[in-house]
Order: C-alpha cells, then structure tokens, then sequence
C-alpha cells in the first residue's frame, strides 16, 4: 500500500515538472519569436506625426504633462520614455511631454492693424487684454490701431496684458449754425458753402415784415452745432401770388462748365415745392452744359456746386 502511494506521488510529481517545463518553453518560445520593435526617436517632432508613428508600429501614446520650452515649438515633444534605441514589445506604452512653446515672445506690431485683427492674434498668442483706450486721429481710420504698450519687439511672458490705444477716426468738424434771418438767400448759401453744407431744402413762404428773398426760417436754430452732413432747412420771404397772376409755361435754366483744361465735378440740386432733386451729380468737361427745365407757376430754386463749392443760384 506504501509502496504503492509513494509511485502515485512521484507520477504526480512528475507531471507538475513536466508541466512547468511546457508552460516555459512555450512561454520562452513565443516571447523569443516575438517581432521586437526599436524606439524611434521622437523628441521633437509633432504630437500628430507621433500619434500616426506609434499607432502604426501597435504602441500606446501618453501624454505626461507640457512645459514651456524655448526651442521646441508648441505641441512638440521634449521628452520620451523609453529612450530611443529601447527594444519594445506590441502595446507597450510611450510617455510623452509636450512642449507649451517658448515662455517667451518678441511682441508684433499692432500699429495700423485692425482692432478686430489685434484681438485675434493676442488670443493666438496667449496675451492678456489690458487697456483699450480710443481716441479720434487723423492719421487712422476707426477701428485701427493707434499705438500700443508695451511697444513692438520687447520680449515679454505669455499672459503679459497688452494696452491698445484705437482710433475713432476722425474728428468729424463741427460748427455753429449762423443766425440767417434777414439774410439775403444768395448769401446764406455762399455761408454754407464756405464751411461745405449744402442745404437740404429751400423753400418759400409769406411774410410781410421782411424783405423778398431774406430767410425768415431756419432749421437748425442758430447757435446749434452742425456737421458737413447736417441737414439744413431754409425757408425765404416769396410774396404770395394768386395761380392766376403766375404765368404759365417753362423757363429753361442753362449751366455751362468754364473753360480749362480739367473736368469738374458738378452737383445741379433743383429745389421745388420743399423738396430738393438732384437734376445732375457727375463730371463734366469744359465748355460742356447742363439744362434744367423749370415750371413758371411754382417756387423753385436751381443751385449748381463745382467742386463741392457753390457757383451759381437762380431763383424763380
């Protein structure tokens, strides 16, 4: 019976052994055929071509962390583990880290740049917004960059605060309207015309108290700030007159440029029942004419500008 135990437990030893001895072998066998792949070296090199290179030779990609670098650009590796030259089996992991770019810029020049443009790149940059202060310039149109600080070129950090001074344009000019009433009409728009307003409108209306012709009416009043652009209204003492002492028929206004050698620009602005018509705005050459033809029962008014200055009036 002892004898007979002890054969069963050598045989069972045996085949522990034996088993231990396969399992190694086979283990040993398949480790040693094994395709073993060399570490590339990938310091340097963008975190995409990385990508692509370690997917297609079946290892695994970790990013450990980024820091700044001086030389190595943004989104670049810095350091790798294993270290190049490493043999590696398939689905081994590579740690990576990443370059944040350097900590350090040369500042662009922002002058002349629009504003929208400065706020794209500071953002590009990883620059702070400082200041924004705005100012009217003649030398810049609104919305551009005037000046800045700290100035182009100096070395600064990221997230350093950049102050941008914009341009509003400019200073659109301003001036007091004048007090017109009694003024002869001829010379009301001769004023305006010094200081490049043209009058929106001209219209007639009946007042015994003043002259005809004079301006009885104006709007703006006087004393309020007007611009280039303003709309200005004029109304002149015109006696009233019946349809019937009004003769009937057409009068024929004629315009003609002077002589020379260069084309002017002229604006023919016919006013009628209040309302203003621009009859011809464009260029015409020397000795070249302009007609308007103008109804006799009805106020109006032709008023010709060459060169945006007023050169005739003609009133009916």
């Amino acid at each position: 019976m002892l004898k007979q135990s002890i054969q069963i437990t050598i045989g069972l030893i045996f085949f522990i052994v034996v088993f231990i001895l396969t399992t190694y072998l086979s283990v040993y066998m398949f480790v040693k055929t094994e395709k073993k792949i060399i570490m590339p070296d990938i310091t340097g090199k963008d975190i995409i071509y990385v990508l692509e290179l370690l997917s297609e030779n079946n290892l695994n990609t970790r990013v450990e962390g980024n820091e700044y670098h001086s030389n190595i650009p943004k989104n670049h590796v810095i350091i790798q583990y294993p270290k190049p030259g490493t043999e590696l089996r398939n689905g081994r992991d590579v740690s990576v880290i990443l370059s944040k770019g350097s900590k350090w810029l040369v500042l662009p020049d922002f002058r002349g740049m629009s504003n929208e443009k400065a706020q794209i790149l500071l953002d590009q940059q990883r620059l702070c917004r400082g200041v924004f202060s705005k100012v009217y310039h003649p030398g810049f149109n609104n919305e551009m960059i005037v000046s800045q600080n700290p100035q182009a070129g100096t070395r600064i950090t990221r997230n350093s605060c950049i102050n941008l001074l914009v341009s509003r344009g400019n200073r659109i000019k301003k001036y007091m309207m004048p007090d017109f009433t009694g003024v002869p009409i001829e010379e009301a728009l001769m004023i305006l015309s010094q200081i490049n307003i043209q009058p929106l409108s001209v219209k007639y209306d009946s007042d015994s108290l003043w002259p005809e012709n004079r301006i009885i009416k104006q709007k703006p009043g006087f004393g309020y700030a007007i611009t280039k652009d303003e709309a200005v209204y004029l109304t002149a003492n015109r006696k009233s007159q019946n349809i019937s002492q009004r003769k009937s028929g057409v009068s024929l206004y004629v315009y003609t440029v002077p002589n020379g050698f260069l084309h002017k620009y002229v604006l023919i602005r016919f006013n009628i029942f209040g309302v203003t018509i621009h009859v011809y705005d464009n260029f015409l050459g020397p000795s070249e004419k302009v007609y308007v033809v103008v109804p006799n029962n009805c106020d109006a008014s032709v008023l010709v500008y060459q060169d945006d200055e007023l050169v005739d009036s003609k009133f009916y």
